[in-house]
């Protein structure tokens, strides 16, 4: 009976984590559509295909103007002068706008560095994340 409970419980758990592995799986999607509050910037993670265009649809609904920047290689925030040769695609969204842009993404799959940063540098940038898949 004890070994019957055991094997229902391994079961259920791993059952559990593979529905859980699941529903982490991000959709792909080919519409990057971001807001930015005086919270920050939202969401954060986002799954696209290689080599597609992508059109990014900012919403800035705070009072500073921000930057949203995507990295071809990871930098450690701050992001700063020396970092801007790694900068794969990047886009001014002023306060109180909203913007709407196209870009292609990298010909290569892996996951690409997101910085959403106010224009005042002043320490709030908030990392994010774009896994590129093959189509």
């Amino acid at each position: 009976m004890r070994r019957l409970i055991y094997s229902g419980a391994c079961l259920l758990l791993l059952l559990s984590l593979l529905t859980a592995c699941n529903a982490d799986r991000l959709p792909i999607t080919s519409t990057i559509d971001v807001q930015i509050t005086q919270a920050g910037c939202h969401p954060t993670e986002w799954r696209v295909l290689a080599g597609q265009v992508i059109s990014l649809k900012v919403s800035n609904k705070d009072t500073k103007d921000y930057t949203w920047i995507f990295m071809g290689r990871p930098v450690t925030p701050p992001f700063d002068a020396p970092d801007t040769a790694n900068v794969f695609f990047t886009h001014p969204i002023p306060a109180g706008t909203s913007v709407s842009i196209q870009f292609k993404t990298p010909a290569a799959a892996g996951e690409y560095q997101v910085l959403c940063t106010p224009s005042d540098h002043s320490g709030e940038e908030q990392a994010g994340r774009i896994t590129v898949v093959q189509p």
